[in-house]
């Protein structure tokens, strides 16, 4: 009903009741963050680790919580302190995956994936993430397509692992396949310059020069000062 103040006093009025129950301090957490109540959300979700170590969803929080913050050292933190009690989480480990990613630490990130895939062969992101990393790398391919229809087949609404397979089918030479999949990522997801310059690529390879160039195009004008917009520049003067 968008009235956060009522329903975080709603909230704190449970927590006066039930002051040793997590979840209400996780709830707590969640609407502060929401309200970019930064400093609040932080103690709050703090309060909830600490009534109940083994609270995950307050870790997540907690963890999320100094992303937004731009303390991205924490989050990995926090989640290195449970993975030690908590060693088989392969959800953990994911997260741990992409917030190295965010820090341009990509050889640990791609550790902390196929740590993921030892335990869980089927785990999504670390899957997805690390098939996408292999195919920027320009490791094996047929690896990197495993890997990406198992992410697909686990998450078979997600643009981003649609992204990645197709990226992977086009590296494979199977443009029509990649084309579908991107047309329909970029429904789902629109204004993704980094899927716009895919299709323009895929395109390109399928000689229909008009739609490459519209879409390289518009990876550019999303994201002008990236690396996708150079690599767009590059492929549109290729195009000639």
């Amino acid at each position: 009903m968008k009235q956060p103040d009522k329903a975080e006093a709603r909230v704190e009025a449970q927590i006066a009741k039930s002051p040793s129950n997590s979840f209400f301090y996780d709830l707590l957490a969640s609407l502060q963050a929401q309200a970019r109540k930064l400093d609040e959300a932080t103690a709050s979700a703090q309060k909830a680790m600490t009534i109940n170590p083994g609270d995950g969803d307050a870790v997540s929080l907690y963890a999320q919580i100094q992303v937004l913050r731009g303390q991205t050292a924490n989050a990995v933190s926090v989640w290195e302190q449970w993975l030690k009690t908590h060693p088989r989480d392969t959800s953990a480990l994911a997260v741990l995956g992409m917030l190295e990613e965010s820090r341009s630490n990509k050889p640990k990130a791609e550790g902390y994936y196929r740590k993921a895939l030892q335990i869980q062969p089927s785990q999504a992101v670390a899957a997805n993430n690390l098939a996408y990393m292999m195919l920027m790398n320009g490791e094996n391919a047929d690896v990197a397509l495993t890997l990406a229809q198992t992410a697909r087949r686990s998450l078979p609404d997600s643009p981003s692992t649609a992204d990645t397979l197709a990226w992977a089918y086009y590296t494979k030479g199977a443009y029509g396949f990649a084309r579908d999949l991107l047309e329909e990522a970029t429904k789902e997801q629109q204004n993704d310059a980094t899927m716009e310059y895919h299709l323009g690529m895929v395109y390109s390879r399928l000689a229909n020069r008009s739609a490459a160039i519209t879409h390289l195009k518009k990876a550019i004008s999303l994201a002008p000062n990236s690396p996708v917009a150079k690599d767009s520049q590059d492929a549109l003067q290729a195009i000639g």
